[in-house]
């Protein structure tokens, strides 16, 4: 039972047990990240031939990129499972922001799944490296196991976290003011977002910096040149969009959508190929994906579409949060 000041009783179920057992099953899953990173090194160390430069399934900046994003991924979830037993406030406000983006993503994944599992595997079938009846079996699997991974697990997470009777434990057990509590749900969600993508964009430098530029593809230093600025300028939205400055809205709402035009105009002149022989793909990987082509699949401008509409739409809710600090 807790207290609110005006001195009325708020009757809520604790829920401490619960945040426990969901704070220990986050633990486990950075345990299991931790344990697919031993896997990466050791897969990677153990087919990579000593005496051939070609051929290896990654390079080295690939590989290292790969084992920091599990690594990452390990204190992530470790970290937030001791917030969670602990019933912090920011734990809960954490762990439910990045579980419905995971929930989101993963929904969006399944249908591109889908889509586009059915080509893969009558690709493989028709060249004879899988039999169809087994890719159709690989097809299930991949599926179900993508559903209970990406959809079951956050959704259950999202059901948990976003309870009332969980708000109400973790308020009354961390009644000290967070830095969580100085912006609306929502707005830390866009900061978060926008934070996410000022960190992310500079690791294209694994991949010689390639992007894209309104219709050009740009690597090296005027391919980094153009991320690191982008990089800023979502920085700075981050950093302002959490502090509730309106200018900072408009920075990365504006960036955004500049952004979403680049990808646009690019990827309907820029074919798979040249794309991914400017970011040294392996040539294994590079005749698969030049034989799916998905940049011009219609279907893959759909999922984009989605994509950018969802986001654009989510910055557009959020902006009701500015205008009402700014009175």
């Amino acid at each position: 039972m807790a207290k609110k000041k005006t001195g009325k009783k708020v009757v809520f179920k604790d829920r401490k047990t619960g945040l426990v057992i969901f704070g220990i099953f986050h633990i486990i899953i950075g345990a299991f990240c931790a344990l697919f990173m031993l896997f990466t090194i050791v897969g990677a160390m153990a087919l990579r031939n000593p005496g051939e430069t070609t051929g290896a399934i990654m390079s080295v900046g690939q590989m290292i990129l790969i084992v920091s994003l599990y690594l990452l991924l390990a204190v992530w979830f470790v970290w937030m499972g001791i917030g969670s037993i602990l019933a912090r406030k920011w734990a809960r406000a954490l762990i439910l922001i990045t579980s419905w983006l995971w929930l989101i993503g993963g929904l969006i994944g399944l249908i591109a799944i889908l889509l586009f599992m059915p080509a893969i595997s009558s690709l493989l079938a028709a060249g004879e490296e899988m039999p169809r009846e087994t890719a159709v079996i690989v097809q299930a699997i991949l599926t179900a196991f993508w559903a209970f991974i990406f959809i079951v697990i956050p959704g259950a997470f999202v059901l948990f976290y976003g309870g009332r009777h969980v708000k109400a434990t973790c308020e009354q057990r961390d009644p000290q003011k967070r830095w969580v509590d100085k912006a609306p749900l929502p707005v830390i969600a866009l900061s978060s977002l926008l934070g996410c993508a000022a960190i992310l964009m500079p690791l294209s430098g694994f991949y010689r910096w390639t992007t894209h530029f309104f219709g050009v593809l740009l690597s090296g230093i005027p391919g980094a040149a153009i991320v690191l600025i982008y990089a800023a300028l979502f920085a700075y939205a981050a950093w302002g969009t959490y502090k509730l400055q309106i200018k900072a809205w408009w920075c990365g709402f504006l960036a955004t959508i500049a952004s979403d035009v680049s990808v646009v105009i690019t990827y309907s002149r820029v074919s798979l190929a040249e794309f991914y022989q400017k970011m040294g793909l392996p040539q294994e990987r590079l005749e698969i994906m030049q034989r799916l082509d998905l940049f011009h699949d219609p279907r893959m401008a759909f999922l984009w579409g989605l994509v950018i509409i969802g986001f654009l739409g989510f910055m557009i809710y959020t902006k009701r949060y500015f205008k009402a600090s700014a009175r």
